[in-house]
């Protein structure tokens, strides 16, 4: 395997650096010899796991099993050094005074202790609790001339499942299952991401998602993990291959997977358009879907509904636009970076639209950013509790 020598070096200088600071510290401020040792045991275990992570890059090339091993390693190590980045900073903010031929500022070191602890709390509850909670959002949205038929109609959105991370354990995705039937809602959907790599990893869960019921149905499309591109970054056949064993697998679960098309939903003389696109984001994730052959006539007055999994293509092509009438997009692809606190996420600096309801200046177009239920990379949320959104449509 390959390990990138420049940046596991810096690194690992970064780490040796902080460990060092850490260190002094406590020889200058605690008596006691305990912390220091146990200081020390942290060091070790994280420049171990610091290793086992350096040599397992790339992750494409491992196994199933093996990548499930290293996100808990992803985690562990982030739970040993996160907090111990905290302290170092907050503390050297105290020693701003030194400068001046001033004390130390005490209260803001023991803050930063404080901060240390809390962060590694927070981590390890993320991962123990937040992770494998469920959290329904009701939603209420107001529709430029829905048809009166389906006012009220009320429509459960799950997203990002990434069911990859948990191996062949399908008692989480049973548990969301379960929790989405309870609601009764009228249409079911999910907007992409089911799985983590490779098409494989949704064999165990096929049975479970195939109990998912929507009085008039269950919608899917493909989000940017659904391609393989992750796992077969250099081949375009098996990419392909992949994408079809994956298509397959669907037939499997109870979900109509739609690609690049439409469904209509009647209700008596009255209908909606449902529009399912395949993968359409930012770089550097390919576009595979079209709008426009998905459904030709955008600008026709039908109420249009449309999943597309990465909320960057409702901000570039649909807000704004008046020459399409789509009046709600549905999205997921965020995960909220797994961390939501105090109402902000980190997403933020990424996603101008990261979770949540948001309408463009003219008001005709809603979006809908759920943050997902599953996990990617390590397997934690910290606030950002796994999302069921329960939409239910009003008329303007």
């Amino acid at each position: 395997m390959r390990i990138n020598i420049a940046g596991f070096i810096i690194l690992l200088v970064i780490n040796i650096l902080v460990d060092i600071y850490i260190a002094r510290a406590i020889r200058k401020r605690i008596r006691p010899r305990w912390p220091l040792i146990v200081h020390y045991a942290i060091c070790g275990v994280s420049l171990a796991l610091f290793t086992i992570l350096s040599v397992c890059m790339p992750v494409a090339e491992l196994s199933d099993g093996m990548f499930c091993v290293f996100a808990w390693i992803l985690l562990a190590f982030i739970a040993l050094i996160v907090p111990r980045y905290l302290f170092t900073l907050i503390d050297l903010c105290a020693r701003i005074p030194e400068l001046f031929r001033h004390r130390r500022c005490r209260p803001v070191s023991i803050a930063g202790g404080a901060v240390a602890v809390l962060s590694f709390i927070m981590i390890i509850w993320g991962a123990c609790v937040t992770r494998l909670s469920v959290q329904v959002k009701e939603i209420d949205v107001p529709v430029d001339n829905l048809p009166e038929a389906f006012d009220g109609y009320r429509i459960a959105q799950i997203s990002d499942m990434h069911v990859g991370t948990y191996g062949d354990d399908d008692s989480f995705v049973r548990k969301v299952v379960k929790e989405v039937n309870a609601l009764d809602a009228d249409l079911v959907v999910f907007t992409g991401d089911i799985v983590n790599r490779h098409a494989d990893e949704i064999r165990p869960f096929t049975c479970a998602l195939s109990e998912l019921k929507g009085r008039d149905g269950q919608f899917a499309i493909l989000g940017n993990h659904d391609y393989a591109d992750y796992y077969y970054p250099d081949d375009q056949r098996a990419r392909e291959n992949d994408r079809a064993r994956l298509i397959n697998f669907y037939s499997l679960t109870s979900f109509d997977l739609i690609l690049d098309d439409y469904r209509t939903i009647y209700r008596g003389n009255d209908s909606i358009i449902v529009i399912g696109v395949e993968n359409i984001g930012q770089p550097p994730f390919p576009a595979y879907g079209n709008l426009d052959i998905a459904y030709p006539s955008l600008d026709d007055d039908n109420t249009k509904i449309l999943l597309s999994h990465d909320p960057s293509h409702w901000h570039n092509d649909i807000a704004g636009h008046a020459d399409k009438n789509i009046a709600l997009t549905l999205s997921g692809h965020t995960h909220a970076m797994q961390t939501r606190l105090l109402g902000w996420s980190p997403a933020a600096l990424m996603h101008p639209e990261w979770g949540g309801l948001y309408t463009d200046d003219s008001g005709r177009h809603s979006l809908y950013v759920n943050i997902g239920t599953g996990t990617v990379g390590t397997p934690m949320r910290i606030g950002a509790t796994p999302e069921i959104t329960l939409i239910t449509l009003h008329r303007k």
